[in-house]
């Protein structure tokens, strides 16, 4: 083999070498890359997940103070109660108010008489 041949033939073998070495830092970098993204997505998850178990805590000890369904029950009889009571009040407030002017128009009837 003569010294030009084998010039060739090595600058052949380098440029195939460094075209796989940049094929191989490229696939590992991105690799990195997305391995340092998974990482910091996880991270962030966290935090996040911690700031709403918080809450969550927050919500559960704040739910056992809320009024169940036969307090609201109760409070709508005492509504329903009250209304009827003021109904019924005036009612009666108007029958003394319609006994008053007719007392009323006795009165300044006879009085002008």
């Amino acid at each position: 083999m003569d010294l030009d041949a084998a010039k060739f033939w090595f600058q052949v073998a380098q440029t195939l070498i460094t075209a796989a070495l940049g094929v191989y830092v490229y696939i590992s970098n991105r690799n990195r890359v997305t391995n340092e993204r998974i990482s910091s997505l996880e991270r962030d998850m966290d935090t996040r997940i911690d700031g709403h178990t918080e809450r969550l805590a927050r919500v559960e000890s704040r739910l056992t103070a809320v009024p169940t369904h036969d307090d609201m029950a109760k409070l709508a009889d005492k509504i329903n109660r009250v209304a009827e009571d003021t109904s019924r009040m005036s009612g009666e407030l108007k029958g003394v108010n319609d006994t008053l002017r007719l007392i009323l128009a006795r009165i300044t009837d006879r009085g002008l008489k």
